[in-house]
């Protein structure tokens, strides 16, 4: 039981030091974020954050935690992905290898750790929805995709990718620890969020960091790919740690942005994969926001909504209503993205008017 607490400050600890060994290494290896039409930063940008996020866990999971219960098979289809994610990096993989590759390491996830999704709780009212023996690992190889390339989608702005996945994690954290019997699943929880911070802070150049990291598809789709994991333990295990709602709630904010994606690119004709400026955090940038003022007002909303499905789950309200309530909330967010346009109008003209009001009381003085 050692490996409770040591395993997640080994992993914190490795993280940071392999960030200083990993710069020199992304100029030599071309894992460089150049800027283009789409990516204003200034100048190359290291893509090891996620490499270094990795790294940290993976060792310190092998020197600490015990490889059984599915955590083997694990580590390894986490091994494949991040190497598959840093030469997409590097050398930019063609769209349908990548979905391919991550159909493959999700199946072999589930059938490996036999793990899957048997049922989604009591979502309409009227009982627990079975998936059964062949439908329940379809869903969650399905779950597994979405979950991998949802925090790359959102990961657009320094900080963003890192603090949604922050955000979900110590959601996670929270009722797994107010449970009974997870205590692999606490220990690897809490080793991705300290593996995490050190790239978090390099990212947002909090010192020491001087110059900022980014994460990369290795480190997005990693991140994306071990959530789906953890939560599909926390919620299909006997005596589960939480319901599969509550789940939704965890990752509101990322699962609505890929989503309301999607569906605009499908009703556009557009191909599922084509790179975009239509994320939720451009529609800020555009709205006037800073980058940094986006971050924070992103992160907050994450946090109510995580708040939202902690307190859902703690106070037992009924699964189906938690479930209508998101459903709403996403229903909502379609609404004001059909009509962000004239929301921004609207918002410019009365932030204007904000501005123009202390002028004009200075100029009557």
């Amino acid at each position: 039981m050692e490996y409770f607490g040591s395993t997640g400050l080994l992993a914190g600890l490795i993280a940071f030091l392999s960030l200083f060994p990993l710069r020199p290494f992304s100029r030599f290896s071309g894992l460089l974020d150049e800027p283009d039409h789409r990516k204003t930063h200034n100048g190359a940008v290291p893509l090891i954050g996620g490499l270094s996020v990795f790294i940290g866990l993976f060792v310190a999971w092998l020197l600490l935690a015990p490889l059984g219960s599915g955590y083997g098979v694990f580590l390894l289809c986490s091994l494949l992905l991040v190497v598959m994610g840093a030469v997409d990096d590097a050398r930019h993989l063609p769209a349908m290898f990548r979905l391919g590759a991550q159909v493959a390491l999700g199946a072999l996830l589930v059938f490996g750790s036999g793990v899957w999704l048997d049922q989604f709780g009591n979502l309409l009212g009227f009982g627990v929805i079975e998936l059964g023996w062949l439908l329940g690992p379809v869903v969650t190889i399905c779950a597994v995709i979405a979950a991998t390339n949802m925090f790359n989608m959102i990961d657009g702005i320094d900080g963003l990718a890192g603090s949604m996945s922050l955000v979900a994690l110590l959601g996670l954290l929270a009722l797994l620890v107010s449970a009974e019997g997870f205590r692999l699943e606490i220990t690897l929880a809490l080793a991705l969020v300290l593996a995490m911070v050190p790239y978090w802070l390099a990212n947002l150049r909090v010192p020491p960091f001087r110059s900022r990291v980014f994460m990369g598809d290795a480190g997005s789709l990693f991140i994306g790919f071990s959530l789906v994991w953890l939560l599909t333990k926390s919620t299909q295990l006997d005596g589960a740690a939480f319901r599969p709602v509550t789940a939704l709630w965890l990752v509101a904010v990322p699962l609505m942005d890929m989503v309301a994606i999607m569906l605009r690119r499908a009703r556009k004709g557009q191909s599922m994969m084509r790179p975009d400026r239509e994320h939720l955090h451009h529609i800020f940038l555009r709205a006037g926001f800073t980058d940094r003022q986006a971050l924070v007002v992103i992160v907050v909303v994450a946090i109510v909504m995580a708040m939202i499905g902690l307190a859902g789950e703690w106070l037992a309200v009924p699964a189906w209503i938690m479930c209508g309530a998101f459903v709403l909330l996403f229903c909502g967010y379609m609404w004001a993205l059909a009509h962000v346009w004239r929301l921004l109008v609207v918002f410019r003209s009365h932030r204007r008017h904000r501005e123009e009001a202390p002028a004009e009381a200075v100029q009557k003085r």
